[in-house]
């Protein structure tokens, strides 16, 4: 039943002793919707996905729109109304997934109830919006999330975005990232098997290195290894950070690279005591200004973010 985890996850499982924790929570990963999802998923506004350029880049998305932008055909299978959501249709996502044999991540988050469940499959884009037939569906912990309270206009429309792109970050980008206490990560594993999951910590959890290149510490979590298993099989991550107070989204794409067994008191404190870290280095970026109309209301932080500001 191992395959139910790719090389790189079993690796890490293994390294840090969790093989016995990742074996009993993936009891709880499935091929199908489990139907006290099916609610939680219908009611959500905003999605996050992942998805692969002709270039193998992966690239991560923020799908937000009216209530009701997916809806459960049945327990294997989404359908995304595109006439519901918001995003511009000129998002990478639209464009990557077009292609036959597409593959897709997905996380429906809730932000301002820190739940969350993660949905990856096939996509297949149909005269009545894009379907995703699911390969793998299961529920995550709350930890790290930040609350915000998520609000759009019925029928809003979408706006009309400002879009730009470029391969090296910009001041006010960079800017951005430090102040962020949230961000989201897609990843892809050889076997073309893709996975997007939340990050969050305190202002200041991710650092910009020297060199441009931005140190992500990886937390306590559960044991499963998607993400830091993803990066140990293939490199190429993209990320997406959303600016709550302005609507806007930052998508990078580029390589990620495993800093494992640091073990300094600072990077205990850091890294909740896992010593573990990503190294990320940008091949591109697209931003998009008045990318949703949405308004967030900011509640308070994870209790689960450690406190490093010593």
């Amino acid at each position: 039943m191992n395959s139910i985890y790719n090389k790189g996850e079993i690796a890490l499982q293994e390294k840090f002793g969790e093989t016995k924790m990742a074996n009993r929570v993936r009891r709880a990963i499935k091929n199908e919707i489990v139907p006290g999802a099916i609610a939680f998923i219908e009611n959500q506004s905003m999605v996050i996905v992942s998805s692969v350029d002709e270039n193998n880049n992966v690239w991560t998305s923020l799908l937000i729109g009216n209530y009701g932008l997916a809806s459960v055909v049945n327990q294997n299978e989404i359908l995304f109304d595109t006439k519901k959501i918001q995003s511009s249709i000129n998002d990478v996502f639209f464009k990557n997934t077009i292609k036959e044999n597409s593959k897709m991540g997905s996380i429906f988050i809730e932000l301002g109830s820190r739940r969350r469940f993660r949905i990856n499959g096939n996509v297949h884009h149909k005269t009545t919006g894009i379907h995703l037939q699911i390969e793998e569906a299961y529920p995550n912990c709350p930890k790290y999330i930040q609350r915000r309270i998520l609000t759009i206009t019925e029928n809003s429309k979408r706006t009309s975005p400002e879009i730009s792109s470029g391969t090296q970050l910009n001041t006010s980008q960079k800017e951005l990232i430090l102040k962020s206490d949230t961000f989201f990560v897609g990843s892809q594993s050889t076997d073309k098997k893709l996975d997007s999951s939340h990050r969050g910590g305190n202002p200041g959890f991710i650092e910009i290195l020297g060199n441009g290149d931005l140190k992500i510490p990886d937390y306590i979590g559960n044991s499963m290894y998607n993400t830091l298993g993803n990066i140990f099989e293939n490199p190429n991550v993209g990320l997406v950070f959303i600016d709550f107070e302005q609507g806007h989204t930052l998508q990078i794409t580029g390589h990620a690279s495993l800093l494992l067994d640091q073990h300094t008191n600072i990077d205990y404190i850091k890294t909740t005591d896992t010593g573990r870290y990503w190294i990320f280095k940008t091949i591109k970026w697209i931003e998009t200004f008045k990318h949703n109309n949405a308004k967030w209301e900011y509640e308070d932080a994870s209790p689960f973010n450690p406190d490093f500001s010593f």
